[in-house]
């Protein structure tokens, strides 16, 4: 092998190397999406992330794939990722920078946390309302969340 053909081997390497890794960068958001579901899948990818921020498999100052990336990884139309995008920078889960890219922002985790809460508070109420209709007592709800926690922290172990 003489030095020329060895110099486009290792820049092939090295090429195939720095596309390896920005592909696990892209990859490092696991998004992924359920065709039959009745949820928009602008909706899907912005629960997804919100999901990956809880998990903290990504977190503050992560670098976020950009809208063609991650669209082409998905495999959907540029718009759709857009508009989660734009979602998710309203909310205040993601901060651009011009020239540099899109990323988690610094606050993300408690952001994404409170407005988990707030869903589960809604939920709450809701269930609530339903169980006041069918009869259900409160003591009778109190006994069932405490069952269910105490199965959950038994899975958890």
């Amino acid at each position: 092998m003489n030095l020329s053909t060895y110099q486009k081997s290792v820049a092939s390497v090295l090429f195939n190397v720095v596309h390896l890794i920005q592909l696990s960068e892209v990859m490092s958001m696991h998004i992924m999406l359920n065709p039959t579901s009745n949820k928009p899948i602008y909706e899907q990818i912005i629960e997804q992330v919100r999901i990956r921020v809880l998990q903290k498999v990504v977190v503050a100052g992560d670098k976020v794939p950009s809208v063609r990336e991650l669209s082409a990884q998905l495999m959907v139309n540029p718009n759709t990722v857009s508009k989660a995008y734009k979602e998710l920078e309203r909310e205040g889960i993601f901060v651009t920078y011009r020239g540099k890219g899109t990323f988690i922002s610094e606050d993300v985790h408690d952001l994404v946390r409170q407005k988990e809460v707030e869903q589960l508070k809604t939920k709450t109420q809701q269930l609530v309302q339903l169980a006041k209709q069918t009869g259900v007592t409160h003591d009778e709800l109190n006994q069932w969340v405490d069952e269910f926690f105490s199965r959950s922290e038994g899975e958890d172990q």
